[in-house]
């Protein structure tokens, strides 16, 4: 296990503690060892802390990625017991700011789908967290939050009472709020006996599907207390899982698509589990079914088999006499499109009535909780007739409804976002995960890239934005081996907080290749604003108050951590030799960026109002 820790350099005091304790965990990271030595002359009873800890070695909780603070001195503390006895303990990774920590979490999670630790400080560090918990949540991604308390004694009686005025400020009386509407279950751990109960309880309950985060808080004097419980048995504390359609079900949802005309499959997020895509594939050639993959968060379809329909949403679903909506939230907008009345719809989904969304209103003549994989193999593995001649003209509308245009490039003037894809296209590789947080260019990069491979591609599942460069660390750690790109846009870098995320990386030894498509400012609120005010006086004047970060050098921001080499791309015809440089830079063992300066968001970058 390895464990990762993020520290915040305002809190001088606290940081050097964690880097006199943590240093031998966190100088070589890669070749962590726990030398065996005497046993420490402690409590009779090990602490709270101590035994959360091991429990999540025992739970195969890799890493506790953690933002140290003054609620945690008992962790601190049994890390250092652990390494003394020479035990096995989750590796800590420093991180200067919680959205690494989450957002890295995510990524490992993403590609494992085995929950992570995260701790944070009270409830500045829970806030700290910012849109990482909307993305972590609506992406269904399963992850545990531990989050100090201050402590409650004011006397000398216990060494882990108050003992500085910020415990009075940090003391709120519902902490849990800050995230409890996003968060699948929250609570306090109230005794020291409790601590290992409860975290298997946020454990389960994290994996269980459809997976989540989950939220513990407890407080300082908890944290050091001895834990004198039994140790509980994991094994009876598994996750829950879903099963497949009732009978009836199957065979009405076989029939639709045996006797439709045109049939569609919509998802976003089936490719989760990646060998749903296999069993995905099988169903679409057996019954003739075209896939539309709507802002994908994972490789759910193979790009190039000719029954995949694209990446555009809204499109196809009026056409369609039959939809199979697949773990999918927004299978079209409304305002554009909708299927035809005599359509038949049918939604299977590990997530179906989506209760934690707001007003959402998608109707389906058949909707059911179940696991997508299961529900595809009673399809496959059911003796139902399917005509070949219904079959054979389906896959023939597929055929004619299927456009694959070859994009334009200019020859002159910036460099386009097209371009940049193409040339990440040659990067691409057997080994490649691509992690997308472009929203400007994701239709494009995604009908560009065409990924194939399940386990290749990953989107949040949100819309906070600062996710891509932090989950990419998450994804090196869980896939070593694999050669991972994030593709950003510059909003996103920024919001990302390069200065903790490339000190991570350089630190703790993930070498990613970050690709920024740089326009020069915040195109999402521009076309937000044209399509309400298409012809209002923004676009005549052409004045947003989007281009923040035009004239910045962002990559140097990153290189400026001492943890990746910074590329800078202005001349389309240094575009594909300064990538392949970087992707050696990162082969080498260093992460690297490349900032590519595109199309400007506005022709008014430095203009007054920008």
């Amino acid at each position: 296990m390895r464990i990762i820790g993020i520290c915040p350099s305002t809190r001088a005091r606290e940081v050097a503690t964690v880097v006199t304790y943590l240093f031998p965990f966190i100088e070589h990271p890669r070749k962590l060892t726990m030398s065996p030595t005497e046993p420490s002359a402690s409590n009779a009873f090990p602490s709270a802390a101590e035994n959360l800890l091991k429990l999540c070695d025992r739970l195969g909780i890799d890493y506790i990625f953690a933002n140290f603070g003054s609620d945690h001195p008992g962790f601190i503390e049994a890390l250092a017991i652990l390494r003394q006895r020479g035990e096995s303990a989750p590796q800590v990774i420093v991180c200067p700011h919680e959205m690494t920590a989450l957002s890295a979490a995510h990524g490992y999670a993403m590609v494992t789908r085995r929950p992570q630790l995260v701790l944070v400080h009270v409830d500045v560090g829970t806030q700290n967290l910012g849109g990482s918990v909307h993305n972590i949540a609506r992406g269904r991604v399963p992850v545990v939050i531990v989050a100090g308390l201050s402590p409650l004694g004011e006397g000398r009686d216990s060494a882990a009472s108050r003992t500085e005025y910020i415990h009075y400020i940090q003391d709120t009386s519902r902490q849990h709020e800050i995230v409890a509407q996003y968060m699948k279950w929250s609570y306090e751990v109230r005794a020291a006996d409790m601590t290992r109960a409860t975290l298997l309880r946020a454990w389960q309950i994290a994996e269980s599907s459809p997976q989540g985060p989950t939220y513990i808080t407890g407080a300082r004097e908890l944290w050091d207390a001895a834990d004198t419980s039994a140790e509980p048995n994991a094994a009876a504390c598994g996750a829950a899982s879903l099963g497949g359609l009732p009978d009836a079900a199957l065979h009405e949802l076989h029939e639709a698509l045996a006797g439709a005309n045109r049939a569609l499959v919509v998802t976003t997020y089936l490719g989760r589990n990646p060998d749903s895509v296999r069993k995905l594939v099988s169903m679409c050639e057996r019954y003739g079914v075209g896939v539309l993959e709507v802002g994908p968060q994972y490789m759910n379809f193979p790009g190039e088999h000719p029954c995949h329909l694209g990446y555009r949403r809204d499109s196809m679903v009026d056409q369609a006499d039959v939809i199979l909506l697949i773990d999918v939230d927004v299978p079209w907008l409304p305002r554009n499109t909708r299927p035809a009345s005599s359509a038949k719809v049918f939604h299977i989904d590990v997530d179906a009535l989506k209760p934690a969304l707001g007003a959402w209103h998608f109707g389906a003549h058949s909707r059911h909780v179940a696991e997508s994989g299961i529900a595809l193999d009673q399809l496959l593995n059911a003796d139902l007739p399917v005509e070949p001649v219904r079959r054979e003209a389906r896959l023939a509308w597929l055929a004619s409804a299927s456009v694959r245009r070859t994009p334009e490039l200019p020859t002159e003037g910036p460099i386009s976002a097209v371009e940049v894809t193409l040339a990440v296209r040659k990067l691409v590789s057997e080994r490649t995960i691509v992690l997308c947080e472009e929203p400007s260019n994701a239709l494009g990069i995604t009908s560009i890239l065409r990924m194939s491979r399940p386990g290749s591609f990953f989107a949040s599942g949100g819309s906070g934005l600062g996710w891509g460069t932090n989950a990419a660390i998450g994804a090196q750690l869980a896939a070593p081996d694999a050669e991972v790109i994030a593709l950003v846009g510059d909003g996103c870098f920024l919001f990302g907080v390069p200065s903790s995320t490339y000190w991570v990386a350089g630190k703790y030894e993930t070498p990613v290749l970050t690709v920024i498509y740089n326009n020069g400012g915040w195109h999402s609120p521009k076309v937000s604003t044209q399509l309400v005010h298409g012809e209002g006086i923004a676009h005549r004047e052409d004045t947003y108050w989007v281009s923040a970060g035009a004239g910045a050098r962002l990559a140097e921001l990153a290189a400026a951590t001492g943890g990746a080499a910074a590329f800078r791309v202005t001349d389309r015809e240094l575009l594909h030799s300064t990538l392949k440089e970087a992707m050696a830079t990162v082969r080498a063992g260093r992460a690297a960026v490349v900032e590519v300066l595109i199309q400007p968001i506005t022709g008014q970058a430095l203009g007054i109002g920008n």
